[in-house]
């Protein structure tokens, strides 16, 4: 357990770190952007690139937002339940967060199949979606290890008791 947990958050701090680099690209790519406006001419399709790069940056950098537990979380009920009712309602939660990350995951292969195979591209840059579309499925794929990690760890302590 001790080795998945670990993979689980090498993996989202490698994926975080692009997420990174993607703030800095779409940053580069905006004031670039800008500053040609005014002294030559703008550059063509950054409306699509920006698009493309924000997509990959919320989906990248998700995985590792959850294991430093910075999503929002509403306790101000939960905290009063003891421990192991804590634990067995996280261990709910964990099971319908995989459930649905495991959905968007699956469904973000089939999408990005389907527009492979049609060929479809963005409209003024002519990038390919299905890339992005499966960028996206594989942020979602491994938040879903990171919460299958915390499902773990509550299950443990929920039957522990």
């Amino acid at each position: 357990m001790v080795y998945f947990a670990r993979l689980a958050r090498l993996l989202s701090k490698f994926s975080d770190r692009i997420a990174q680099l993607a703030v800095m690209a779409m940053m580069l790519l905006v004031v670039g952007n800008i500053l040609l406006r005014v002294v030559w001419k703008p550059i063509l399709g950054t409306y699509d690139f920006v698009g493309f790069i924000g997509a990959i940056l919320i989906a990248f950098a998700i995985a590792y937002c959850a294991v430093l537990r910075g999503h929002i979380q509403v306790e101000l009920l939960v905290a009063r339940f003891p421990e192991r009712v804590q634990a067995i309602i996280g261990s709910i939660t964990g099971i319908l967060s995989f459930g649905i990350f495991a959905l968007i995951t699956w469904q973000c292969v089939v999408l990005g199949n389907n527009m492979w195979r049609l060929g479809q591209v963005s409209a003024t840059a002519h990038l390919p979606f299905s890339p992005y579309i499966y960028g996206i499925g594989f942020g979602c794929a491994l938040l879903c290890l990171v919460i299958l990690v915390d499902l773990i760890k509550s299950l443990a302590k929920a039957a522990k008791g």
